[in-house]
């Protein structure tokens, strides 16, 4: 079994914790040192003036690209907590929750089980990354998506690199949005490349 024993560690620069939050996350800690999954980064952070609660998240990447796929994480506040897909900069919850967003409630250490079950649940989705090049071998589409229902976690389009009649297909398919943002779901072709992220 692989365990990452420091899952959760508090951000130096962190606001004292409240007896409950200490609580909370002692126990979010303890339930995630048992987990047996691949490695994610995490961490916890208690800032007053951001945010009137405590944090704690785990940001999902692909390391061969190296880029993020997605920060997931719990607000707890007072015996309640809320998760979802984090803002990637703002660390904020959706407007609206997303399908896998968390509402809970009780004791500090019933709360921080239901999210290290919530947590571990993500971190064991398998992730997959596809990639299509243009004739000329040039990389125009890459996307990475939890394989298990094909939610979308990341992708980039590059249209000038992209074949001219798909361009067209996906405006006409409705895959274009706001300021000529593709939707890598819309490419019909077969990927170039695919491969297990996690």
């Amino acid at each position: 079994m692989t365990t990452w024993p420091r899952w959760f560690q508090l951000d130096e620069g962190s606001d004292e914790l409240r007896q409950d939050e200490q609580l909370f996350l002692s126990e979010l800690q303890r339930a995630a040192a048992r987990w047996d999954v691949g490695y994610a980064a995490s961490w916890a952070i208690r800032d007053e003036e951001e945010h009137p609660c405590l944090i704690a998240a785990v940001s999902l990447s692909d390391p061969v690209r190296r880029i993020g796929l997605g920060q997931f994480g719990v607000h707890y506040r007072d015996h309640h907590a809320r998760g979802d897909l984090l803002h990637s900069c703002l660390h904020e919850l959706p407007d609206e929750p997303t399908p896998i967003a968390l509402d809970v409630g009780g004791t500090p250490e019933e709360v921080a089980v239901e999210c290290a079950a919530w947590f571990e649940t993500i971190l064991r989705r398998p992730v997959k990354y596809s990639s299509w090049r243009n004739h000329h071998g040039q990389l125009y589409a890459e996307g990475w998506k939890f394989s298990d229902d094909e939610d979308e976690l990341s992708q980039s389009y590059i249209p000038a690199l992209a074949p001219r009649k798909q361009r067209r297909r996906l405006l006409r398919g409705g895959f274009v949005f706001g300021r000529g943002w593709r939707q890598v779901k819309g490419i019909e072709d077969p990927p170039s490349h695919e491969r297990r992220v996690r």
